[in-house]
């Protein structure tokens, strides 16, 4: 019954031609595209005005995050016989972000910002690696004609950067066209936010200077009206409007979009998802022909997540590729590896594309449950002493 709700369709109509999904690909195909929008939006920050705008800051956790995707998918293809189950190996490349990064700021104090930005930089990689992976090798069909006009309403929305547009909407209403157009080119459509988030501007405006000025001399006369009361409870309602302009103007739209709908995609976006994807039947006879799927799914997650990120991070700093920050040690950049392994919401995205059948799929989310849950809980383990090693 709670699966049969999910597959009622829901359908509008566009100039005379009908839209209709059910409920279950509305969640996967729609809303997941805002979930995309927000971690591209936060990888594209933290990389162009972020921590890791400098090349060697950022290579730390793009070298990371290619060994956390390598490592596991060659595990699995290496545990799992040939067969059609061997096209689950995207299901060990990717990682849970909401859940790793929520479970490293529940250990407070004992783990640093610094490799909470590391953490949080690799793992999106992880995910919008994850979307193309699925637009390239989990496609059925393509449609050219749709195709080309995604091309082109790309091409528009990379357009509005370069002309400096600085208007949100815009922006916001070509990701709607361009999700439609994915998703009629047989693309998957939550490439959209990837897209989208992409192209938006994150650098503040050219006449940054100006409108700062223009700030400091709205506040430089409210400080001279001092001796008329102005300022004993704060600015006044007109100096107050004054900035309130001037801070739209200076936001970028990569900001304004990513605060509109970031709390949309944590409280919103994900619970859904979970709620429509995390049933299971817990049964001994998932096990009976998927004992390689399952085995092949925990060690890539829980065994290769770590070792893969941790190999490559270590390499890629001796060889001066990139510089890890002496604020965390290397056992805490494994545990963070290890959180990494926690794939849930987008192994098990991934897994609904791969295995068409409903056996398999049964097999490879309890696989995926119990893959997250023993990677939780061995990095939580990992990073809980606060003792702290030479981070050299």
């Amino acid at each position: 019954m709670f699966q049969s709700w999910w597959d009622k369709s829901l359908a509008f109509q566009l100039d005379g031609r009908t839209f209709s999904l059910s409920l279950l690909h509305w969640v996967n195909d729609g809303l997941l595209t805002v979930f995309f929008l927000v971690v591209g939006l936060e990888i594209k920050r933290e990389f162009t005005v972020g921590r890791l705008a400098t090349r060697h800051a950022a290579a730390l956790p793009v070298v990371a995050a290619f060994g956390g995707m390598t490592v596991p998918a060659l595990i699995y293809l290496l545990v799992v016989p040939p067969g059609p189950l061997q096209a689950g190996w995207g299901m060990t490349m990717a990682t849970d972000t909401a859940f790793a990064v929520a479970l490293m700021v529940l250990l407070g104090t004992r783990v640093p910002v610094e490799l909470r930005v590391f953490l949080t930089a690799a793992v999106i990689i992880d995910d919008l690696v994850a979307i193309l992976v699925i637009a390239l090798f989990y496609t059925d069909h393509l449609d050219v004609s749709y195709l080309v006009a995604s091309g082109a309403v790309t091409g528009l929305l990379a357009a509005l950067n370069q002309w400096g547009v600085y208007r949100s909407l815009p922006y916001a209403v070509l990701g709607v066209v361009l999700w439609i157009c994915l998703h009629g080119s047989g693309l998957h459509a939550t490439l959209a936010g990837v897209i989208l988030a992409v192209v938006t501007p994150t650098r503040p405006p050219a006449n940054l200077r100006a409108l700062l000025a223009q700030a400091e001399a709205v506040i430089r006369v409210e400080t001279k009206r001092r001796d008329e009361g102005v300022m004993q409870h704060g600015p006044s309602e007109p100096a107050l409007q004054a900035l309130d302009v001037i801070h739209d103007r200076i936001e970028s739209p990569a900001s304004k979009l990513l605060r509109a709908v970031e709390p949309w995609s944590s409280y919103v976006v994900l619970p859904v998802f979970a709620l429509a994807n995390a049933g299971v039947v817990w049964s001994l006879a998932v096990l009976e022909g998927h004992g390689r799927l399952m085995v092949g799914i925990i060690l890539g997650l829980v065994v290769g997540k770590p070792i893969g990120m941790f190999t490559t991070a270590w390499l890629a700093a001796h060889l001066g590729i990139a510089v890890k920050p002496e604020a965390y040690s290397w056992r805490q950049l494994f545990g963070a590896g290890a959180l990494a392994g926690i794939g849930f919401t987008m192994s098990l995205f991934i897994a609904g594309q791969a295995f068409p059948r409903p056996e398999d799929y049964a097999a490879a989310k309890v696989a995926v449950f119990v893959a997250s849950l023993v990677a939780g809980i061995a990095g939580g383990f990992i990073l809980w002493p606060r003792t702290t090693e030479e981070a050299g």
